[in-house]
């Protein structure tokens, strides 16, 4: 038998290169997983810090102002109080005119009542405007209480396009607990609950006038806590068959319980 050459007996293994580079890459995976994850969690920190810091300064905010309505409050009060004691000594001074002629101790009533009444005449005249002033000023203060206790993301909910139908002629139907409120008139339209349904009512109306628009579409707008008033609202409109038909109807959800901002649609 032949000897087997020399080049037939050796071969190179290629499986500790590739050993290697399994591990090389699967070391490289893990890092950017690492710095990804890192850099997420940093920003979601950074998110939460600068929502806690707005939070502390409307808080504060909202306490000077009831602060500052508190202190009103007490100066009209005691303007009241002094409208009073007016009151009353003018009611003294009518009574002591009326006996003037009784004798020197009561025109030495009278002198004195004469003064307190000069004195409280001065002081109302300073005060005649004040408390209308007051009052002004303390609406405003609980106006902007009220629009602070909501909250800086629930104080107004804009409304914005959904969805692919653009060209349409929409009718905004706000869905909440106690009904429907008609938006887009000169004032809000408000049903009952228990109105929805009847057969000649306001949301009956009005499903026939949107049928017999070309492109008239309800868009019913639901809040979180009015899924149940939706669907009696929608199964209301899906069986409601008018003299053009059925209403096209639609939704788009309305994440809060703020005031609801329809500018965009009348800017469109």
């Amino acid at each position: 038998m032949g000897r087997r050459k020399k080049d037939e007996g050796e071969s190179v293994s290629l499986f500790p290169f590739m050993s290697i580079l399994v591990c090389l890459i699967g070391s490289l995976t893990l890092m950017i997983t690492t710095l990804m994850a890192t850099q997420t969690n940093s920003e979601q920190d950074q998110s939460e810090v600068e929502r806690y810091i707005k939070y502390s300064e409307v808080q504060t905010d909202l306490e000077a102002q009831k602060k500052e309505l508190a202190e009103l409050q007490e100066l009209l009060a005691a303007a009241r109080r002094i409208r009073e004691e007016l009151d009353r000594a003018l009611s003294q001074v009518i009574k002591l005119e009326s006996d003037q002629k009784s004798g020197s101790a009561a025109n030495a009533a009278l002198v004195t009542k004469l003064a307190d009444l000069n004195r409280f005449n001065a002081r109302a005249k300073e005060l005649e405007k004040q408390p209308e002033l007051l009052e002004a000023e303390i609406k405003k203060l609980k106006a902007e209480v009220e629009r602070k206790q909501a909250g800086p993301e629930e104080a107004i909910v804009q409304i914005r396009p959904g969805g692919t139908g653009v060209d349409i002629d929409p009718t905004f139907v706000e869905c909440n607990t106690t009904g429907l409120v008609i938006h887009g008139g000169p004032s809000p339209v408000n049903i009952l609950k228990a109105d929805i349904t009847k057969t000649d009512g306001v949301f009956a109306k009005l499903l026939e006038q949107i049928a017999a628009k070309p492109k008239g579409q309800i868009i019913f707008l639901v809040r979180p806590d009015a899924v149940g008033t939706y669907n009696t609202a929608r199964n209301f409109s899906r069986t409601h068959y008018g003299v053009a038909g059925f209403a096209k109807t639609g939704k788009l959800p309305v994440p809060s319980q703020g005031q609801i901002d329809l500018s965009v649609f009348k800017r469109s």
